[in-house]
């Protein structure tokens, strides 16, 4: 039965789902092709169905391998974070803590955080990811971040998920002081539809909440736009040419004010709301509860009401 698998039987699954070839899932667990083919016929005949298709590309998982690639993270998953407490405490240190999250809280809460713990933090090594909320949840279920401060995608289920509602975020329209827009004492929407943008994909809530501004005031969004994720890019591109870019506020604290500037809107460019999400039935290392707990106290109004659904 499948309970009798074995950890290098799980770590062959998970390989074959990431490399999708059984060649390089073998010289990924520095095996041979022939033993990890042995390998993966053992595990079919203890669960009495095919895990995986054969196909002139490689192989593709099932949906009875898909269940158990998924269970085979979770277990590798928790077995990493043992070990690293383990060899943590052998060391002198209390664990490791792997967080992701939106630009906002990413200077905010965390210095906050690091302030409030102080010598706390000493014997713990804290791994800081800052990204977009899709990219973020993504990871989170893959179970690559303890936890995250982000937005829950539409489409992903909330239930999954503990969340605690921190704040808003506003965003800014940022230009090169040079842009033929950017001595305008107010600049309307019309103005700016049919220049050059530099956005965040269109599954991004930055650009979601500019496209939605745009049409509030019945205005087409923008259509010359150049799609990528970083903001640090996006203003690197926009030091050169005359182009809009919407970042959030930190964003605009954090660069030359004589070479950027801000462009005068009516209306406040503002983004869904953010909170602090981890998977419900994942336990916290002792470590990453220590910064979850003091993020949630020092981060969510009202000592951390648990929000719910509400974050969808």
């Amino acid at each position: 039965m499948i309970n009798n698998l074995k950890l290098r039987q799980l770590r062959l699954l998970v390989a074959l789902d990431n490399e999708r070839k059984l060649q390089l899932a073998a010289e990924r667990l520095n095996i041979t092709q022939s033993a990890a083919s042995k390998m993966l016929a053992e595990i079919e005949a203890l669960a009495r169905v095919p895990l995986f298709e054969r196909t002139a590309r490689g192989v593709e998982p099932t949906a009875y391998g898909s269940i158990l690639i998924r269970g085979g993270k979770s277990v590798l998953a928790d077995l990493d974070q043992v070990t690293d407490e383990f060899a943590g405490y052998k060391s002198g240190e209390l664990g490791t803590v792997s967080v992701g999250t939106v630009a906002k809280p990413s200077i905010d809460l965390v210095v906050d955080v690091i302030q409030y713990l102080g010598e706390k933090l000493n014997r713990v090594n804290i791994s800081l990811d800052v990204s977009t909320s899709p990219p973020l949840i993504t990871r989170l279920l893959a179970l690559e971040f303890d936890f995250v401060v982000a937005r829950i995608p539409a489409g992903i289920d909330p239930r999954q998920f503990d969340y605690f509602e921190i704040g808003a975020e506003e965003a800014v329209l940022l230009v090169r002081a040079e842009h033929p827009l950017a001595g305008r004492e107010t600049v309307e929407l019309e103005d700016m539809a049919d220049q050059q943008w530099i956005c965040q994909p269109r599954e991004s809530f930055m650009r979601q909440a500019l496209e939605r501004l745009f049409m509030s005031r019945g205005v087409t969004p923008p259509r010359r736009v150049i799609n990528t994720e970083s903001f640090f890019a996006s203003v690197g591109i926009a030091a050169g040419i005359d182009a809009i870019v919407p970042v959030p506020m930190l964003v605009f604290d954090l660069v030359d004010p004589q070479r950027f500037k801000v462009l005068r809107l009516r209306d406040r460019l503002l983004l869904e709301n953010y909170g602090l999400i981890k998977l419900r039935k994942r336990a916290l290392s002792p470590a990453a509860a220590l910064l979850f707990d003091a993020m949630k106290r020092l981060g969510v109004p009202n000592g951390g009401a648990e929000q719910g659904d509400a974050a969808s």
